[in-house]
C-alpha cells in the first residue's frame, strides 16, 4: 500500500510541475500594428496601421474599434475590416515607387520602379507619365493623334522586367 501512495504522490508531483512550467514558458500572443495582443489592427501598403471600422449601412457612418469581441455595435452597424473597400482611410497616404503621391509607377519582378508613358506611334517618342489626372512631367496631359497610353505593366510596355537576367 505504501508503495502505490508514493507512486501516486510522484506522478502527482510531476503532473504540477509540468503544469507550472507550461504555465510560465507560455509564449505571448502576437501584436497586431497597434501593439494589441491578438488585436485585429492591420497595415496597409503604405505602411499605415488601421483598426476595424463599425459601419452603418444607413447613414455610411464609420467609426474606428479597438476589440470586435467587446464592442457593441449601434442600429444598422456591421464590422468591416480594415481593407475593406468602404474604408477610404485604406491605402490613402501611398506613394508610387517613384515617391509620387498618385502616382502611376510599380515595382517589376526584376525590381525596378516602372512608370507608365505616353508613346507617339509616329515618332516613336515615349513621354513619362509622372501622374495621371493631375500634373505630368515630360507628357501632355490630352493625347494628340499617333499617341497612346503604356501602362507599366501592359503587355506592350518594353521596359517591363526588361532587366531580369
Amino acid at each position: 500500500m505504501k508503495t502505490k501512495m508514493k507512486t501516486k504522490l510522484v506522478l502527482s508531483l510531476s503532473a504540477l510541475t509540468m503544469i507550472f512550467t507550461a504555465c510560465e514558458t507560455a509564449e505571448p500572443l502576437p501584436l497586431d500594428c497597434m501593439s494589441i495582443e491578438n488585436g485585429t489592427a492591420i497595415t496597409d501598403d503604405c505602411g499605415d496601421c488601421h483598426k476595424f471600422t463599425a459601419y452603418n449601412y444607413v447613414t455610411h457612418a464609420v467609426r474606428e474599434v479597438n476589440d470586435t469581441t467587446s464592442e457593441a455595435l449601434g442600429d444598422n452597424e456591421m464590422f468591416a475590416s480594415p481593407n475593406n473597400p468602404m474604408n477610404n482611410l485604406w491605402n490613402a497616404n501611398c506613394t508610387d515607387c517613384d515617391g509620387i503621391l498618385n502616382g502611376v509607377a510599380v515595382v517589376d519582378s526584376c525590381g525596378d520602379c516602372q512608370g507608365a508613358y505616353i508613346y507617339n506611334m509616329v515618332t516613336h517618342d515615349p513621354n513619362e507619365i509622372v501622374m495621371l489626372g493631375g500634373d505630368t512631367t515630360g507628357a501632355s496631359a490630352i493625347l494628340t493623334n499617333g499617341q497612346v497610353i503604356i501602362l507599366p505593366e501592359d503587355n506592350g510596355n518594353p521596359y517591363w522586367n526588361s532587366s531580369c537576367k
